[in-house]
């Protein structure tokens, strides 16, 4: 009987210590999860038989490992009355290991998963949350290799306004995936007897307006679109907004994302009212402080986005992000967690950019994540894609960019970088990428 050479024997050995640390290292990932009772799918990680959480479709041998998801719905408040909104916040957690060889895996094709609320009884229908990609909901975008660990959360919110019919009770909410057997459990929404309200408590706060004549830093583009811009733009994190301490004449209502990765440059839109130019941003920790750049305000002043590069070494946590105008002050919580999955940009393809004329720009890359976002940077120019958003299609983004806001005499043309936020916030650049021209 042959036993084989000494390589292929050691190349057992080392699979059987992969699976033991396998076997060792996933009830530490899971053990973070709160309640077993919010477990949604625990079993095979790709196509084996059927019972996989996603089907297989890359290079190499069918990847093995076993993923772990956990979710819940929550309400906030979960004590409402008919006319009263209810912000639904779905939360779902991945805890997964693999092994996919000594060649590695590549992922060739992923699946969307709309998750929805059943709330026929409360409202009269059923209503979807934003559609999740697996390539978010896992991060792993096609074309890049299957990692051996992933642990990832993903939220998603839904308001919701209370019909004035709806009657009183307790009503049991879940959230689902139709023709799946995924589904998280019920929460109970309690709904009472509409109240008469009054206005005294809205007579404290001043309305009043301040008039800033300060200028920009910089010029600033205003978007091609007449629509509001909404400040729930595909949250991911839940009462964080609650959190935030404001001071003066300074609003701010949320930022998103409320985290970023030790590592990565992240993008962080600000949501709020009365940014009075000049607008600072800094990541403050103790003594530590880490400036933002990039910024771009739209002319109301109501929204905003800035970069902020934190480096690797950083210490993971909570950490504030310090928004500082010349009459006022917020403080926001932020987490710097571990590294994320930076987009990658292969190809640009762009015309010359001129004032008022629309034109469309076709970007190629790796590691694409919906929804993605688009920002122009120059040394006196910022043009961010407010309104309309790209479109992103098997890792192909394409925008159309006008810029029809009033330029200053400072603006000259020239090159302007290109970057590309994925929907967690992590970004890459691609520098000289555009070119821009003023007509005379």
């Amino acid at each position: 009987m042959s036993f084989g050479t000494g390589h292929k024997q050691k190349k057992s050995l080392s699979w059987i210590v992969v699976i033991i640390l396998v076997t060792l290292t996933l009830p530490m990932i899971t053990s973070a999860d709160t309640g077993g009772d919010n477990i949604i799918f625990n079993g095979p990680f790709f196509e084996n038989y059927g019972q996989g959480f996603i089907n297989w479709s890359g290079d190499g041998v069918l990847p093995s490992g076993t993923l772990l998801l956990k979710g819940e719905i929550t309400a906030i408040p979960d004590i409402a009355e008919p006319g009263e909104e209810i912000e639904f916040i779905l939360d779902l957690r991945v805890s997964a290991m693999t092994m996919t060889g000594k060649d590695g895996a590549t992922l060739k094709t992923t699946r969307d998963r709309t998750w929805t609320l059943d709330t026929s009884k409360l409202i009269g229908e059923n209503i979807d949350f934003l559609v999740i990609p697996d390539s978010e909901l896992l991060g792993i975008g096609v074309g890049s290799r299957v990692p051996d660990l992933i642990v990832r959360d993903t939220k998603r919110i839904k308001k919701v306004t209370i019909p004035d019919s709806t009657q009183p009770g307790v009503y049991a909410i879940r959230a689902f995936v139709n023709e799946s057997t995924l589904r998280t459990r019920t929460m109970n929404l309690t709904i009472t007897d509409k109240t008469e309200e009054t206005a005294v408590n809205n007579t404290s706060v001043s309305e009043i307006e301040i008039p800033t004549e300060t200028p920009t830093p910089e010029e600033t583009l205003k978007p091609d679109s007449s629509d509001e811009i909404e400040d729930n733009s595909d949250p991911r994190f839940a009462g964080m907004s609650e959190k935030i301490v404001n001071e003066r004449n300074l609003h701010v209502t949320s930022i998103y994302p409320y985290s970023g990765g030790a590592g990565n440059t992240i993008g962080i839109k600000i949501y709020g009212d009365h940014f009075a130019a000049p607008v600072y941003v800094t990541l403050v920790k103790d003594n530590q402080g880490i400036e933002a750049y990039n910024y771009c305000f739209v002319e109301n002043q109501k929204y905003g986005v800035v970069m902020v590069d934190i480096p690797s070494d950083t210490e993971q946590g909570m950490w504030d992000l310090v928004i500082t105008t010349r009459d006022g002050k917020a403080t926001v919580p932020f987490e710097v967690t571990s590294k994320l999955i930076d987009p990658e940009i292969i190809s640009i393809e762009a015309p010359i950019l001129t004032p008022d004329a629309g034109k469309d720009i076709t970007i190629t890359g790796k590691q694409l994540m919906a929804p993605c976002d688009i920002l122009l940077s120059g040394k006196d120019l910022k043009w961010f894609s407010f309104s309309p958003k790209p479109v992103l299609m098997h890792n192909t983004l394409k925008i159309r960019v006008k810029i029809d806001a009033p330029l200053s005499d400072e603006i000259s043309s020239g090159n302007l970088d290109l970057i590309v936020w994925n929907g967690d916030g992590a970004t890459t650049t691609y520098e000289n990428a555009v070119s821009f021209a003023i007509e005379h």
